[in-house]
């Protein structure tokens, strides 16, 4: 599809854009595609033609300077969106926009790109993630447009991580003060409650504020399963969700343990990816874990996955 569109609009500069060049397509983004439409009339009879064989294609006159035609569809489970201007391409702000954010990308690297697209699976667009993940004011398209006189020195230094580096120890106060840490790893009130007060945690700490935290607890002799991980979203992509495993190993090792076991939902691409780099290697599945009879809410799912069957994995140390 993507190759036949881009021969029927030839003749409009077609210029793939937004998040599949940038490397940041989740499960729900679009295709996008940008054309310049001179004579936005006879675009619009041309783009009718060569969609004509997909009768759900939407097509709409978006308000902008100059007026745009949007038009949008779904072919073979994949969404597009063309977008077309009078203007040239180049000089479109979905073109301009992703080159700012190329250029961010570029310096900020994996761990901004992490984080991004963590902002992105919790609901936000590109532009406003970026926004928010780099703190900027006001309204984030106008602001990443802002940002396309910066020279690289001055991006570097927006993109440079503002967050304090978290320092982690075993946390001997009062666990409640830890269930929002927690609740970010388990949507159950009532699983949670069974064992937070089990084991040991240790809580990484950046300017007082917990900011992530593991916890272990017994299992067989010479095992120990970490039971609970979780950083919060400012902390995401500085690599604390790895140094918290690489203290919960140290932590077992001192404990004398010899193995690590782990369970997380199968549904979790970004965790089952996490925890194989880590080392953990799979051992078996459970069925039907995370339902409401288990105090989970209904229709739980990750990047449009079901979420309910629960994956063990193990390490040995």
């Amino acid at each position: 599809m993507l190759a036949r569109l881009f021969r029927d609009l030839a003749a409009y500069d077609p210029t793939l854009v937004g998040t599949f060049p940038l490397g940041l397509a989740i499960e729900t983004s679009d295709i996008d595609i940008a054309c310049c439409a001179p004579e936005p009339a006879t675009f619009e009879r041309v783009l009718r033609a060569a969609l004509a064989s997909i009768p759900t294609a939407r097509f709409e006159r978006v308000p902008a300077d100059p007026e745009a035609l949007v038009a949008s569809f779904t072919h073979d489970d994949t969404s597009f969106e063309i977008f077309a201007q009078p203007t040239p391409v180049h000089a479109q702000a979905g073109f301009r926009h992703m080159i700012v954010e190329g250029r961010l990308l570029a310096i900020g690297g994996a761990a901004l790109r992490e984080r991004i697209l963590a902002a992105k699976r919790a609901g936000t667009k590109t532009e406003p993630a970026f926004a928010h993940v780099l703190g900027l004011r006001g309204d984030p398209y106008a602001a990443l447009l802002a940002l396309e006189v910066a020279s690289d020195a001055e991006l570097r230094r927006l993109v440079s991580p503002r967050e304090p580096v978290a320092t982690i120890a075993l946390h001997d106060g009062d666990r409640a003060e830890l269930r929002p840490l927690f609740r970010i790893a388990d949507d159950s009130e009532s699983a949670l409650s069974s064992y937070l007060q089990l084991g040991e945690v240790l809580v990484a700490t950046a300017d007082g504020d917990h900011v992530g935290h593991v916890q272990l607890i017994d299992d067989a002799p010479g095992t120990l399963e970490l039971k609970s991980l979780a950083v919060v979203d400012a902390q995401r992509g500085t690599g604390l969700g790895r140094r918290l495993v690489e203290a919960a190993f140290a932590r077992a090792r001192a404990r004398g343990a010899s193995r690590v076991i782990l369970s997380t939902a199968t549904a979790d691409a970004t965790l089952l990816r996490f925890y194989q780099r880590r080392g953990f290697r799979m051992t078996h599945i459970d069925r039907d874990i995370f339902t409401p009879e288990n105090g989970y809410p209904p229709d739980l799912a990750a990047d449009g996955v079901p979420l309910r069957d629960r994956v063990w994995f193990d390490v040995a140390l």
